[in-house]
């Protein structure tokens, strides 16, 4: 390789940086750079510079009108420093849209140009012109697609937070902040069940719910916007009435609307006093049957496994069963919470199966701060809780039933 070459290699990478990125290059990546192109070609090196992140982001900012993090004058002199505006012009083309000019648009932007247009406007029309956006979208099908978590059986996973799908449902829940420092288990499992169900097909106007233990959670509201019958069912009595959200609140099933969060179809929505464990209704009345944070408190392990039955028992062959519960993390033991053994065993149900295996190793990969419940049970983010010695959170399961 003659010096010349590398002097020529070196020039179309320093012009490339200019016109594709909008800044000079440093003498690290011009070494990196010439290295690549020895065993590729100009070609080869503007597609790895229109697929970098860096060049995403600028042209984002350009749609968006946002800040591009380029000193506009720095660089509108780096984009004069390359050559002609006949050269600029070609190279813009052949860079962005992958072709030579055609004359009447070479005409028109040398026109501008010489008029005293800037350069960067040049580059930033180009940029966002439909012929380019078109290509971008061929060089980049899932337009720069973050990978997101969409695991369905799990503990309450702070991953959700970054899930810009999980949370345009949690915002329009208007259940609890969006912000990472918002994050609460209750949101999480209202989210949950709502993002479940949709991924799962199970949520549109023929959809027929039950919730057990449902109290008075703004869910059920929702849900009655969207689906074609809710019914709750609680006890609506005890400790309940008095304590927490006052979800045992009897009234409710009298007044629903005083209890309203927002707007509902009321024709669609029932309250019904009824014990989880011995549901009145025939089999397969429902297309799902769900409960969030309720079966921990229907006596023990046994209660619970009833409530899980019963609820498979009224679900349709093919229907769903989401359940919510307390998962015990550390500690000898809690009344109100099950261990990774009973919590397998509690899903473990004739008839039922899993829609795919619990991660439950979620609190293994997180460095986290536990909640006292008796010191202060409003503290947030709330995703794990101690009460004495027990530490726990929300495990969410969501089980098929059996079609045969």
């Amino acid at each position: 390789m003659t010096q010349t070459s590398d002097q020529q290699r070196a020039e179309i990478i320093r012009a490339g940086f200019w016109l594709v990125l909008g800044r000079a290059i440093s003498e690290a990546e011009l070494r990196d750079q010439l290295r690549a192109m020895e065993a590729s070609d100009e070609g080869v090196f503007v597609l790895r510079l229109l697929s970098s992140p860096e060049f995403r982001l600028l042209r984002l900012a350009w749609l968006e009108g946002g800040d591009t993090e380029r000193n506009p004058d720095d660089h509108e002199a780096g984009l004069r420093s390359l050559g002609s505006d006949e050269w600029f012009v070609d190279h813009a083309y052949r860079y962005f849209l992958g072709r030579e000019p055609d004359a009447v648009g070479r005409a028109s932007l040398l026109a501008a140009l010489g008029e005293g247009q800037p350069r960067v406007v040049a580059v930033r029309a180009i940029a966002l012109s439909e012929e380019f956006t078109s290509r971008y979208r061929e060089l980049s099908p899932d337009g720069g697609f973050v990978p997101r978590d969409v695991q369905l059986c799990e503990l309450a996973n702070p991953a959700k937070w970054d899930n810009p799908d999980w949370i345009a449902v949690l915002r329009d829940l208007k259940v609890g902040g969006d912000h990472k420092l918002s994050m609460h288990r209750k949101s999480y499992e209202f989210t949950q069940l709502v993002f479940g169900l949709q991924r799962l097909g199970f949520l549109d106007d023929a959809t027929r719910i039950v919730s057990v233990g449902a109290g008075h959670e703004a869910v059920l509201y929702w849900l009655a916007n969207h689906a074609g019958q809710v019914v709750a069912t609680d006890m609506y009595e005890g400790i309940w009435q008095t304590v927490g959200s006052l979800e045992g609140d009897a009234q409710v099933v009298e007044q629903p609307e005083e209890y309203a969060p927002f707007p509902y179809r009321r024709d669609r929505l029932t309250f019904l006093k009824m014990d989880g464990r011995h549901l009145t209704f025939a089999d397969a009345s429902f297309d799902v049957a769900y409960s969030l944070s309720s079966i921990e408190h229907f006596g023990g392990l046994d209660g619970a496994r009833d409530a899980v039955d019963e609820m498979g028992r009224v679900v349709r062959p093919g229907g769903i069963v989401a359940i919510a519960t307390e998962f015990l993390l550390d500690g000898p033991g809690y009344h109100e919470a099950f261990r990774r053994d009973e919590i397998h065993a509690l899903f473990d149900r004739p008839g039922l199966r899993l829609v795919q295996p619990i991660d439950d190793r979620v609190w293994d990969r997180y460095q986290y701060a536990e909640v006292d419940l008796r010191r202060n049970p409003f503290q947030t983010p709330h995703m794990v809780v101690r009460d004495r010695d027990a530490v726990f959170t929300s495990v969410m399961v969501f089980l098929e039933k059996a079609k045969g």
